[in-house]
């Protein structure tokens, strides 16, 4: 048998501190460096991770706590605390004697909160259902309720029937995010008569919204005065606004009232016009295109105020499109913003700047043919056989054109043009109502600023008897007429009487109206004064229709030409003129003439004559106003509005 020798066998020692090294070497021991470097890769990599999310855990809480708090807890708040607005009603207007003129009457109006509108498919369909409205509608107020504010209502649809209210509230619980407001729409019980001088209100636009003084003030879906009384007293018939702060289920149903603040109505109105005076005006004015005014001569308060055609008030908003399409202008107040030449009435400043300026007195004549001759050119007086020979007052009772082109050459423009601003006229009297117009006095610069030529003698020849580029207002002659009653006073007109705070019954009259007297001494305005009166009540006078049973009346006729006696002539008969063609018929008036206290003016648009078309108007004012038995108006041919405006041509006008 082979055997190892002992040198070779492996030494037992060897052999067993070999086993006993290789017995400890195990997996673990072997790869723990290796193991150990990506085990704190890993651990690194989890703590960075974890890192992160708590950092972007902490700045969503940051954000949604600090940045975006106030916001979600005003959205948490809202969803159980809601603030209504309260509009203020406006104020009530009354006339002077205490009947009213415009007030208000509950309305309702259909609204959408944009933030309870859950589904905006599911309720267009709703509400086209229950109140017919179209679902373009509902998406549109969607697309600009973005930009609102989501807990605002925004108006769908206002003035809504008591039936479609009572609809809407039945099923308002299936309707998420509708409201029903209850507000308060202007009503005006004697509009048409009135509608001039109250005006209207239109809904505020985006742009007024915007404006400094408006800023809190109003709301979207407020109405603003936009014409008139409502216009001008705008701040004084707003109101303040309130509120109702609610806590409400999500359904919406009310749970409690948590604060309110009631809303504080405007002031109320007290004017100076009389509705009897209106009526009568809208009467006596008939189909006729035009203007009444009358005031006090004393105290400059107007107590009528009417311009035709009129409108229905409580029908404007639908009715908007058609008076802004009809041709004789409905919208306009002719009492304050129609111009026209003045014609004979013009002859009350004439004579008084003649006899002011020492050029004629009381005994100057002179003589009329029928025609005068300047220059190249014939001027004609209205009575074409001529009044012969005649002095101041009888030029006045007669209308003499003849005697005031001479005068009106002898003053010269420039004088003219003084005391024609001194009776107020070229200037806006200070009514207190938007839109007055200024008229105009013509004078050399002005020409020269128009034309670029100088001014003419043969200009101031038309200019003496009211035609030519001399324009006035109803209301400029009314008080041009008022300074001869007054004995020389220029008043500033005023419509309101006083103001009434709500709930006081406290009356706070307004300032009297701002005076001056023009430079006249009271002789020659008396004498004025007495040819006026011939004028009505001596037989030949232009105005003998005016005269009335126990009162006396001083008036002054005026006719002017809208074209040239010999284009006028060339139609024949006045019948056959084209109503744009015809005459303007102006008057002017005052009584009692001892003691005057109402003074009138009257503008019929291409209505004729002023003695035979204006005058009647007048008288029947004066008969209201006194309280004598109404005389029969003069029946007269029918007026331009008699026809529907929207239906005549060029040639049917003709």
């Amino acid at each position: 048998m082979f055997r190892l020798s002992g040198k070779n066998k492996p030494s037992r020692h060897w052999s067993q501190k070999s086993s006993l090294a290789y017995s400890n070497i195990t997996p673990n021991k072997l790869y723990q460096p290796s193991e150990n470097y990506y085990t704190k890769r890993a651990l690194v990599a989890a703590g960075i991770f974890i890192g992160l999310v708590f950092i972007i855990l902490l700045g969503r809480l940051w954000f949604l706590q600090l940045l975006q708090g106030e916001a979600f807890r005003f959205r948490s708040e809202n969803n159980r605390i809601r603030t209504l607005d309260l509009p203020p009603p406006r104020g009530i207007i009354f006339d002077a004697k205490g009947r009213i003129l415009a007030d208000n009457q509950a309305s309702f109006s259909l609204a959408l909160i944009p933030e309870d509108v859950r589904d905006w498919e599911l309720l267009a369909r709703r509400l086209h259902t229950l109140a017919g409205i179209n679902p373009e509608e509902i998406t549109e107020l969607q697309r600009l309720a973005k930009g609102a504010s989501a807990f605002k209502p925004v108006r769908l649809r206002s003035n809504l029937d008591y039936t479609a209210m009572l609809l809407l509230e039945t099923f308002r619980y299936e309707l998420p995010g509708v409201t029903v407001l209850t507000e308060h729409r202007r009503n005006y019980p004697e509009n048409e008569a009135m509608c001039h001088a109250i005006g209207y209100l239109a809904e505020i636009n985006a742009q007024e919204l915007q404006e400094p003084s408006r800023r809190g003030v109003y709301r979207q879906g407020d109405y603003l005065g936009r014409d008139g009384i409502e216009r001008s007293w705008e701040e004084v018939l707003r109101g303040t606004r309130g509120y109702r702060q609610v806590e409400r289920e999500a359904n919406g149903r009310e749970l409690g009232l948590i604060d309110e603040q009631p809303a504080l109505p405007g002031n109320n109105i007290i004017l100076t016009l009389d509705l009897d005076l209106q009526k009568a005006a809208a009467r006596a004015m008939g189909d006729e295109v035009g203007a009444v005014v009358a005031m006090n001569p004393q105290t400059g308060e107007i107590l009528c105020l009417y311009s035709s055609p009129s409108y229905n008030l409580n029908q404007f908003g639908a009715i908007w499109q058609d008076l802004l399409r009809n041709e004789y202008h409905p919208l306009k107040n002719r009492a304050i913003n129609g111009i026209y030449p003045p014609g004979s009435t013009y002859k009350i400043v004439m004579a008084a700047a003649g006899l002011a300026e020492k050029e004629v007195d009381a005994n100057t004549t002179f003589h009329c043919s029928g025609e005068f001759t300047f220059g190249n050119h014939t001027f004609r007086c209205w009575r074409r056989g001529g009044h012969g020979s005649l002095n101041l007052r009888q030029a006045l009772k007669y209308s003499c054109d003849v005697y005031f082109y001479r005068l009106g050459l002898k003053l010269g423009v420039e004088r003219i043009a003084k005391y024609a601003r001194a009776f107020g006229l070229g200037d806006a009297t200070g009514i207190a109502l938007p839109h007055e117009a200024q008229g105009l006095v013509p004078d050399p610069a002005w020409k020269m600023r128009r034309d670029g030529e100088p001014w003419l003698e043969g200009d101031t020849v038309p200019l003496a008897i009211g035609q030519g580029a001399n324009v006035t207002t109803p209301l400029q002659l009314v008080r041009m007429v008022s300074v001869i009653a007054s004995k020389g006073l220029v008043v500033t007109p005023t419509i309101i009487k006083a103001v009434v705070p709500p709930g006081s019954g406290e009356v706070i009259a307004e300032p009297p109206a701002l005076a001056y007297r023009i430079p006249v001494s009271s002789e020659h305005l008396e004498l004025i004064h007495r040819g006026l009166v011939a004028v009505v009540n001596e037989p030949g006078g232009t105005a003998g229709r005016v005269r009335l049973p126990g009162v006396t009346v001083a008036a002054k006729t005026g006719t002017s030409q809208v074209v040239s006696l010999t284009r006028a002539r060339s139609y024949g008969s006045k019948a056959n003129i084209p109503w744009k063609y015809r005459d303007h018929a102006i008057f002017v008036c005052y009584a009692p003439a001892e003691d005057p206290s109402i003074a009138i003016s009257v503008v019929m648009e291409h209505g004729g004559g002023g003695g035979s078309d204006a005058a009647p108007v007048a008288r029947h004012i004066l008969e209201t106003y006194f309280g004598l038995p109404p005389s029969p108006l003069p029946l007269r041919r029918p007026g331009p509005l008699a026809a529907p405006a929207s239906g005549l041509t060029e040639r049917q006008h003709e």
